[in-house]
């Protein structure tokens, strides 16, 4: 037909039929026009042969012809032609997001990967995408804290290694990159999991535009196990046989299911062998939770060594997130020497007895026990007996534990009890209060070491309050924290439970100070509860009874009953043994780790976050250092980072001690705060310190890092998709996305090409032949 057309119109240019060829006038007349210009041809023609003497039907033929003629001369007025106009097509863009942080290595699709689905789900709708690249332009970006380029058709995705996700800031980027030109959709590709959420301004701009978002959900909706070490602290020196505690912050993230037979196992590096292991708690069942937990692992060298402990998270069946249940190292020196301690008593009690006698039969410590009374007569016992107390800081300086009694302050010369404050504060020496009716703690109110009580007196209390009836005791958590009261028959037993039963009456103490909670110095910590046997473990009745406080470079402990040895009443020295020796340890490991060191630099916390302030302080020890007193130590701040080597320059000030001396306490400190994350290493600038090895590392976190929860968030993803007028299209579905992708190409017209049609031959034969046929009509019936 198109052909025949073609023929009949001798048409040279345009054909009908051709893409873009289309009828057009010259001079248009609407419909309605057309409509008179009928009605009026008809009427001209009715008017023109009305009175014709002729047979109807002739009458009719002339009257037709006559009307076909005129509207073919407005046909040709009017300028009928064939036209083209030239277009250009600009084809729209199609942007793929694919989250290339971290979060995509966890495990908790079935036990694979996130990236896994994701890859998988791409090679499946790869024929689909594929066909859309005639019609569509398509950009690959990956992202996690920005946007970047994938290049090519997203074949090569590279290794997820983000540590930060940024959805909203990357979908800005993106935008940024399709800036005016035609956005059918964009696809993400992500858990949803974001540290920043789409900005309102953002989400205006994809509606204005009407670009929508295509969430494409990787990951479970159930957060999958994990644990996440936040800090280990441990002693960096104990001595052989000690019970060394472990402790490990975590967060641990996960269902009760998921997280059923999680643990932390402490291993020895140089064996493999596992030391001790705990169970991570689990939340209530049918509940998910992120939340922080304290373990305490605890293990009890039995030889000197440069022990290296490993700390691992050890997930059930392998679920969780990679790199982030990674191992921890602790290191830890074993020595192999006596533990040295002082013990006064102002009387032979039976404590005394007892606890004189079990430092004697224990091989690791020497003791040297005084009982005191105040017509300057001396009881002298003990493996070392001592003539006379220490009088001066030398004789003083080998011991690393002070154990003081029911004894009166007036015994020591203010001279002597300023020396011990300053071998606890300065040299880490440990001081051990046994409380008792008589003069410990009244009459040391007044005294150089009524700052190492870990409570403060009342101004109207001459004497400490006592229970009233028979008390029990009872351990808290920091007990577990520091490695004491693990008086079953395995360390990892714990509190034996017969020692919190009221009816047994052998494990009542009689005597027991009452220590109000609200006395606390800021510093003091509770070990242990006393709890009158007629109240409830922990309730309101439960006070203070074993109590930890650190002083400057050591650690003073406060034990506010004297009966103890009534836990031997059957069951020999057991219990007791159990309940003191640690506490002696634990006290003389301050001292040990301080020992032969001129100064300690130390960073707390050791695990901090981007803009988190660290706590850097250094103590000088060695009194050539003391004596000098510096305004002021600088210490070098650097990056372990072989990209970032700066150094730059911390300067720490001194800070006033506690007691009569508020300078020279040899305590300078300073805080600093960490804009990156990355590992970074303190030490001492000035020459005096250089030459010492002495150091301080921290490592540094984003406050957001990838890893810390890694729970997917496929609620986000589906708020967004919902507000831009996308929708949400599963990973095993992505073959759909042809058919949801809205079409934005843009057509620009170009120059138009006519064929006129009104002077072709054909037309003016065809009103040629009209017009002859009325006049031969007309003839026929005589009019011509």
């Amino acid at each position: 037909m198109n052909e025949l057309l073609t023929k009949l119109f001798s048409l040279r240019t345009l054909h009908p039929g051709d893409a873009g060829v289309a009828l057009e006038w010259a001079r248009p007349i609407p419909a309605w026009g057309w409509l008179l210009v009928l009605a009026a041809a008809g009427v001209i023609a009715t008017l023109g042969y009305r009175r014709l003497e002729a047979l109807p039907v002739r009458r009719f033929v002339l009257g037709t012809l006559r009307a076909l003629a005129l509207v073919l001369v407005v046909v040709m007025i009017s300028g009928p032609r064939l036209a083209k106009t030239e277009e250009t097509v600009e084809k729209d863009w199609v942007v793929v997001l694919a989250d290339r942080s971290e979060s995509m290595l966890v495990r908790d699709v079935q036990g694979k990967a996130r990236e896994e689905q994701l890859r998988a789900g791409v090679e499946r709708a790869r024929s689909v995408l594929e066909s859309l690249e005639p019609k569509r332009n398509i950009l690959w970006l990956g992202f996690d804290s920005r946007a970047f380029d994938l290049g090519g058709d997203g074949a090569d995705l590279g290794k997820p290694s983000g540590t930060r996700t940024l959805i909203g800031s990357s979908l800005e980027q993106a935008l940024r990159r399709v800036a005016a030109k035609p956005v059918s959709g964009i696809v993400l590709l992500s858990d949803g999991r974001s540290a920043d959420e789409p900005p309102r301004a953002l989400v205006r701009q994809l509606q204005a535009r009407q670009i929508p978002v295509f969430g494409v959900p990787l990951g479970s909706d159930v957060p999958p196990a994990h644990v996440a070490v936040k800090r280990i602290t441990a002693p960096s020196v104990a001595f052989v046989g000690d019970f060394v505690p472990v402790t490990v912050d975590l967060d641990a993230i996960g269902s009760a299911a998921s997280l059923r037979g999680a643990k932390i196992d402490l291993v020895d590096e140089a064996t493999g062998k596992i030391i001790d292991s705990r169970p991570i708690p689990e939340p209530s069942e049918g509940k998910e939770q992120s939340a922080a937990r304290t373990l305490t692992l605890l293990t009890r060298p039995g030889t000197a060594e440069e022990a290296r402990w490993i700390v691992r998270p050890v997930l059930p069946d392998g679920a969780g997130a990679p790199g982030e249940t990674h191992d921890s190292t602790v290191r830890l020196r074993v020595v192999d020497r006596p533990i040295r301690v002082a013990f006064f008593d102002g009387y032979p009690r039976w404590e005394y007895r007892y606890l004189k006698n079990l430092l004697l039969r224990e091989r690791s410590i020497r003791s040297s026990a005084l009982v005191l009374s105040s017509d300057r007569k001396y009881l002298q016992e003990g493996t070392d007996p001592l003539a006379t107390i220490p009088r001066t800081p030398e004789e003083w300086q080998p011991f690393d534990v002070i154990v003081m009694g029911d004894v009166r302050s007036e015994l020591f010369s203010t001279e002597q009890l300023t020396q011990i404050r300053d071998l606890v504060a300065n040299k880490g020496a440990g001081l051990l209060w046994i409380g008792g009716p008589n003069a410990t703690p009244q009459t040391w109110r007044e005294t150089p070491l009524a700052d190492l009580l870990p409570f403060s007196f009342d101004d109207a209390q001459s004497a400490p309050r006592t229970f009233a009836e028979n008390v029990l005791a009872s351990p808290t958590a920091a007990a577990d924290r520091l490695g004491l009261m693990k008086l079953g028959e395995e360390p990892s037993e714990g509190w034996p439970q017969s020692l919190s039963d009221p009816q047994a009456g052998w494990n009542a103490f009689r005597y027991a100070q009452l220590i109000e909670p609200r006395s606390l110095k800021p510093a003091a910590e509770v070990v242990a509860l006393a709890t009158p046997v007629s109240a409830s473990m922990g309730s309101a009745a439960s006070k203070p009874l074993v109590i930890t406080m650190r002083y400057g470079a050591g650690r003073v402990m406060y034990v506010g009953t004297d009966e103890v040895w009534r836990w031997r009443y059957g069951r020999g020295e057991t219990l007791p043994e159990r309940f003191w020796l640690p506490l002696v340890r634990l006290l003389a490991r301050e001292s040990l780790s301080r020992s032969g060191q001129a100064a300690i630099l130390e960073a707390s916390p050791e695990r901090a976050l981007v803009d988190q302030p660290v706590q850097v302080s250094l103590r000088l020890i060695d009194q050539s250092l003391l004596g000098s007193r510096p305004e002021s130590i600088a210490v070098r701040v650097r990056s372990n980072s072989p990209e970032s080597p700066q150094e730059q320059t911390l300067t720490l000030r001194p800070t006033p001690g506690a007691g009569e001396d508020k300078v020279g306490n040899g305590l300078y400190s300073a805080s600093w705060t960490f804009s990156e994350a990355g590992d970074y290493t303190f030490r001492p600038a000035d020459t005096a310190l250089t030459g010492l090895g002495i150091s301080a590392g921290v490592e540094v976190r984003d406050r957001d890092d990838e890893l810390r929860e890694p729970a997917a968030d496929h609620a986000a993803l589906e708020a967004l998709s919902k507000a831009t007028g996308g929708k949400i299209i599963a990973v095993e579905d992505l073959r759909q996305l042809a058919d949801a992708l809205p079409n934005r190409q843009v057509r620009t017209a170009g120059a138009t090409t006519f064929e006129t049609l009104w002077d072709k031959p054909i037309v003016w034969t065809i009103l040629l032949v009209l017009l002859c046929l009325e006049w031969i009509g007309r003839r026929l019936v005589r009019l011509a």
